[in-house]
C-alpha cells in the first residue's frame, strides 16, 4: 500500500471529516432540553460540532479549513491508496518564551481502522521538514496525555512547559471599579510578539491568538465577551464563553511584565466578574502559577498538563 503525505486542499473536507468522525461510537442530538441518541444525520451542525469541534461536519470542516489556508498555515492529510486516513494541522509563530519559533501541532488525528501503522509518525516527519524549512527553532505540542509516549519516540522528548489547571473564582476577587482604562484589543499579531503569554500555555502564543479570530455562526460556539489592551500593566486579554456554561469563561493572557501580573489579572477577573460570569478558566505555566497566582486569587487546581518540544537544527539555505 502506498502511503503519500502532502498538503490538505478543500477538496479534502469530506474525507477529513470521516477520519475524525471514525472515533465517535455514539452520536447525541438535544430534545426538550434532554441529550438523546441518535443517528448521526438527525443531527444539525451544531449537535455535530458539539461532539469534537469543526471536523465533526463537511460544513464546519470548510470553514475551519478556508481559515487554516488563508491564514498560510499547513494543514496536512495522509492518502494511504487514495483515501484519506490521516490529518495533521500545523501553525507557525515566534513567541517570547522557549519555543521561540515554533511550529506548533495543533491537530494529529488518525482514522481509527489505520492506527499503529506509522502513518502518525510520517505525518510528524513532514511537519519536521516543514519547520525546518521555515527556519523554526522548535517543533512542539501539546499531548493527551497517553499520547506522551508516543511523541516523545518521535523526538519531540523535550519539556517545554509543565502548566497548571486552575479555575479562578471570581465572585472572591477584590472590587476594581476605575482601575485600569482598556483600549481596543490589537488587530495584529506584531503587538503581541514580545509579551509573556500567560493563558492558556497549553498552545502555542499564535495558534492561540489566531484561532481566536475565527467565528463559526453557530449559536452554543465561542462567544467572546471581552478583549482589550490595558496599557497600565502592558496586558491583553480576551474572556471568551465556554460550551454550555453560561458561568464559566476562559481566559486568554498576555503580559509584558510579569511584575504586573497580579494586578492585572485582578482587573480582567473583575471584568468577568461584571460581564456574569463566575470562573475563570486558566492553562498557566508551573513556576508562573507558583510565583504569582498561587497565593493570591481565590481558586481550585483542576489538574496537570505538558508541552512537549523539539529543539530543530536548520538546514542552511
Amino acid at each position: 500500500m502506498l502511503l503519500k503525505i502532502r498538503p490538505a486542499t478543500l477538496d479534502d473536507v469530506a474525507g477529513i471529516t470521516e477520519v475524525h468522525c471514525s472515533d465517535i461510537d455514539r452520536w447525541f442530538k438535544w430534545e426538550d432540553g434532554e441529550r438523546v441518541e441518535a443517528r448521526y444525520e438527525e443531527l444539525s451542525v451544531e449537535e455535530r460540532f458539539e461532539h469534537g469541534g469543526p471536523w465533526m461536519s463537511v460544513e464546519t470542516c470548510a470553514v475551519h479549513l478556508n481559515y487554516v489556508l488563508t491564514s498560510g498555515q499547513y494543514p496536512l492529510v495522509a492518502e494511504l491508496d487514495g483515501k484519506i486516513v490521516g490529518e495533521l494541522e500545523l501553525y507557525i509563530g515566534d513567541e517570547r518564551s522557549v519555543l521561540g519559533k515554533t511550529a506548533f501541532i495543533d491537530i494529529l488525528f488518525i482514522h481509527k481502522n489505520y492506527r499503529r501503522k506509522g502513518i502518525g509518525r510520517a505525518l510528524i516527519d513532514k511537519a519536521r521538514k516543514l519547520a525546518m524549512k521555515k527556519h523554526c527553532n522548535t517543533l512542539s505540542v501539546w499531548p493527551e496525555r497517553d499520547a506522551i509516549p508516543f511523541y516523545r519516540k518521535c523526538g519531540l522528548n523535550k519539556t517545554a512547559f509543565e502548566i497548571t489547571y486552575i479555575i479562578i473564582k471570581v465572585g472572591h476577587c477584590k472590587n476594581l471599579e476605575g482601575r485600569g482604562k482598556r483600549e481596543p484589543f490589537p488587530d495584529n499579531y506584531n503587538a503581541l510578539r514580545e509579551m509573556y503569554f500567560i493563558s492558556p500555555r497549553i498552545g502555542s502564543a499564535y495558534t492561540i491568538w489566531l484561532k481566536s479570530r475565527w467565528i463559526f455562526a453557530l449559536k452554543e460556539t465561542r462567544i467572546v465577551f471581552d478583549e482589550g489592551y490595558l496599557p497600565k500593566y502592558e496586558a491583553m486579554y480576551i474572556i471568551e464563553s465556554l460550551w454550555r456554561k453560561r458561568r464559566d469563561a476562559r481566559l486568554i493572557f498576555w503580559i509584558d511584565d510579569l511584575g504586573n501580573l497580579p494586578e492585572a489579572l485582578s482587573l480582567v477577573c473583575y471584568r468577568a466578574r461584571r460581564k456574569g460570569f463566575e470562573r475563570l478558566h486558566m492553562f498557566v505555566e508551573k513556576d508562573i502559577y507558583e510565583d504569582f497566582i498561587k497565593e493570591k486569587f481565590p481558586h481550585e487546581v483542576r489538574g496537570s498538563e505538558l508541552v512537549l518540544m523539539e529543539k530543530l537544527t536548520c538546514p542552511d539555505d
